[in-house]
């Protein structure tokens, strides 16, 4: 009796831990879409602050469930790392709303470099995290949010409500796969990953 409550409370948390993989990219680009548009129409200071406050939370949130499985040195190397790229994200909003373009194009390469860092650090820590296909994922959410951030700052509204609406759907696959990723590390305790199909944009 014991054992089987035991053995339900693992699959509650495996459970929670899913669910909040989940809904943490869903939520970056709720929050990322939430500071583009205050920007474009010269929202207060304030306001900007507190959405990137929101955002780096966020960022604290999947740095615990990091914390959790891959340590504390993982855990602080991820979250320096997704917080550099929220801060170039916001910071290449900044760039096009102030039509600094040459600055804008410096900042679109730091961010694919950020980007890139953390597919590293992520297939490292944990195998069941294919490096082709998370690449793939972050990349692709990458590469939206940029067209997004491009189309609002252009005044293409239609288009850039259109790209959000893909990058909402998108974020749920990303987040399908990072929390897939971590239940089979529990499930599975490192045995050797199965191969896994990449996605489709």
């Amino acid at each position: 009796m014991i054992k089987t409550c035991q053995l339900v409370r693992i699959q509650q948390d495996i459970n929670n831990i899913v669910y909040r993989g989940r809904i943490i990219w869903r939520d970056i680009a709720t929050w990322l879409n939430a500071y583009l548009i205050a920007k474009s129409l010269q929202g207060d200071t304030e306001l900007l602050e507190q959405i990137k406050e929101k955002l780096l939370r966020i960022v604290e949130d999947f740095g615990g469930l990091m914390r959790t499985f891959f340590g504390d040195k993982a855990a602080d190397d991820y979250i320096n790392l997704f917080s550099q790229y929220i801060m170039l994200m916001t910071s290449l909003i900044d760039a096009y709303v102030e039509g600094n373009t040459s600055a804008a194009d410096e900042i679109v390469k730091q961010i694919y470099e950020s980007a890139g860092k953390r597919v590293e650090l992520l297939t490292e820590v944990n195998p069941y995290w294919d490096k082709n296909t998370l690449e793939q994922y972050v990349f692709t959410f990458t590469d939206l949010t940029i067209k997004e951030i491009l189309a609002f700052t252009s005044k293409q509204y239609d288009s850039g409500i259109r790209i959000y609406e893909r990058i909402l759907t998108y974020s749920a696959d990303l987040g399908d796969f990072l929390a897939d990723g971590i239940k089979d590390y529990l499930v599975y305790n490192l045995e050797p990953p199965t191969t896994v199909q990449p996605p489709t944009e």
